[in-house]
């Protein structure tokens, strides 16, 4: 179990204590089937990104809400992918193939301590299938990707933990090993409480993108097809390429985000030389047990418009296209659950610079479901990708000219116990060394003015754009 360790700035007096944890993990893992072993140690708070800003060359994960439990992982213990239409069973096989081979302590369900899957899988919908020909800047996500940091550290409210991924063969070696003296490490960092250092104003040296002609182009071209009954609502989406004159800090950029998007769920996910980062609004589901949350997010106004509560609630077509959400929420999760709880009404939803409709939804599942087959059934909502589902992602994928990688897809985490949290990845980019590629989309319905719709996306781009300190 978890026990207490001074807080000592001392580094030998932290290396005694780590070691007479792992030196106990050693001994009870002696005679178990298990190659990999979870030890886990208490820590300071401190701040997650710039515990993560001291790593620069690992690959890391940040999973930060607005609330509750906060993580950061760093270093890769081990790697779970999939690909194909059969990515999210993929991925729950191998991801119970993992859990056997490790030994974690005995703990109660939401444990803050618990091991815990980091990562997401492609939108899946970018003209040709995920696992082919991919996106070289994309190539390290892939079509679906898990991975169990080495090392997790996790934090809420006045209480932190830090863990260790590692082979059972490893601990023989003691202090000799290289993850345990990156554990050391991690953990000497926390002790000191570190800073966050601020991004310093990025230099833009070229900002890429289509014309608006081109995005306003698409929209009509859907209007007209939803006029002609073929569809109903698509979601599409622009990118826009900026290069800048040093390399961007994608973690400062996610801390950022705290400030242009308070309200929203923060991530990034880096391998190898690109990092995924973003702020997200919508929540695709939340599973623990045989309760499920989820909501649908679809509806959207400029905080600025005038009396925009009122405008967003009379729209009919903001209405429309936030029903069509909320329907086929409810088609998909009906087979699985026993009852569902939602309001008769959308309410309005609040961020820096725009508003959404929102209506919540609770269920109580028959059975303890997967949060992976979860995810399966539910994405992609009509919020991202549009009704019918088929027509729209064929359309999606045959019309937008570039490859969504992750945005708009599910990313998460998930444990043992097949619990898990995963949200939209909206509101994101991806950041490459000097390079960087931002996403915005827009709901298309009935109604749809192409002018406006562009609009919207550049109020979506916003909070990315702040964060980055972009200047000509």
């Amino acid at each position: 179990m978890t026990q207490p360790l001074s807080h000592s700035t001392d580094a030998v007096d932290t290396r005694e204590s780590l070691h007479s944890r792992l030196e106990a993990a050693r001994a009870a893992s002696l005679g178990e089937p298990a190659d990999f072993v979870w030890v886990c140690v208490e820590a300071p708070v401190v701040s997650p990104e710039a515990l993560l800003q001291r790593f620069p060359e690992r690959d890391v994960v940040l999973w930060s809400p607005p609330e509750g439990p906060r993580f950061a992982g760093i270093g890769i213990a081990a790697s779970l992918t999939g690909k194909g239409s059969r990515r999210f069973s993929e991925l729950r096989r191998r991801a119970a193939e993992l859990w056997s081979r490790l030994r974690a302590p005995s703990l109660p369900r939401a444990a803050l301590e618990s091991p815990r899957l980091f990562g997401g899988f492609a939108f899946g919908a970018s003209g040709r299938p995920p696992e082919q020909q991919p996106d070289p800047e994309w190539s390290e996500f892939g079509p679906a990707r898990l991975v169990l940091p080495r090392v997790t550290y996790a934090a809420e409210r006045d209480r932190a933990v830090l863990a260790l991924a590692v082979e059972r063969s490893e601990l023989e070696r003691g202090s000799a090993s290289e993850h345990v003296q990156l554990l050391e490490r991690v953990y000497e960092v926390v002790l000191q409480h570190p800073q966050l250092q601020p991004a310093a104003e990025a230099v833009l040296v070229r900002r890429d993108e289509p014309q608006a002609a081109e995005f306003c182009g698409r929209v009509d071209e859907l209007v007209r097809a939803i006029a002609g009954g073929s569809l109903q609502k698509v979601m599409t989406a622009r990118e826009v390429r900026l290069l800048f004159a040093a390399e961007v800090d994608a973690v400062a950029t996610v801390s950022a985000l705290a400030e242009q998007a308070p309200e929203c769920q923060r991530f990034l996910f880096r391998w190898g030389d690109a990092a995924f980062v973003g702020a997200t609004p919508e929540r695709l589901l939340r599973r623990r047990g045989r309760a499920l949350e989820t909501e649908a997010l679809a509806g959207t106004i400029d905080v600025d418009a005038e009396s925009p509560e009122r405008q967003l609630k009379a729209s009919l077509k903001e209405l429309e296209e936030h029903q069509l959400t909320v329907s086929a929420i409810q088609r998909s999760l009906d087979p699985v659950c026993e009852e569902l709880r939602l309001p008769s009404r959308p309410a309005v939803h609040r961020l820096k610079h725009l508003l959404h409709l929102r209506t919540p939804i609770q269920a109580t599942l028959r059975a303890e479901t997967h949060v992976l087959e979860l995810v399966e059934r539910l994405h992609p909502t009509p919020a991202v990708g549009g009704v019918p589902t088929t027509a729209a992602m064929d359309w999606i994928a045959s019309r937008e000219p570039f490859d969504r990688g992750w945005y708009a897809s599910p990313v998460g985490w998930l444990d043992a116990l097949g619990d898990g949290e995963f949200n939209v990845a909206l509101r994101s980019g991806l950041v490459c060394g000097r390079s960087v590629r931002l996403y915005a989309g827009a709901g298309i319905v009935r109604g749809s003015r192409s002018s406006a719709e562009y609009d919207e996306t550049k109020l979506k781009l916003a909070p990315m754009l702040s964060s980055l300190r972009a200047r000509p």
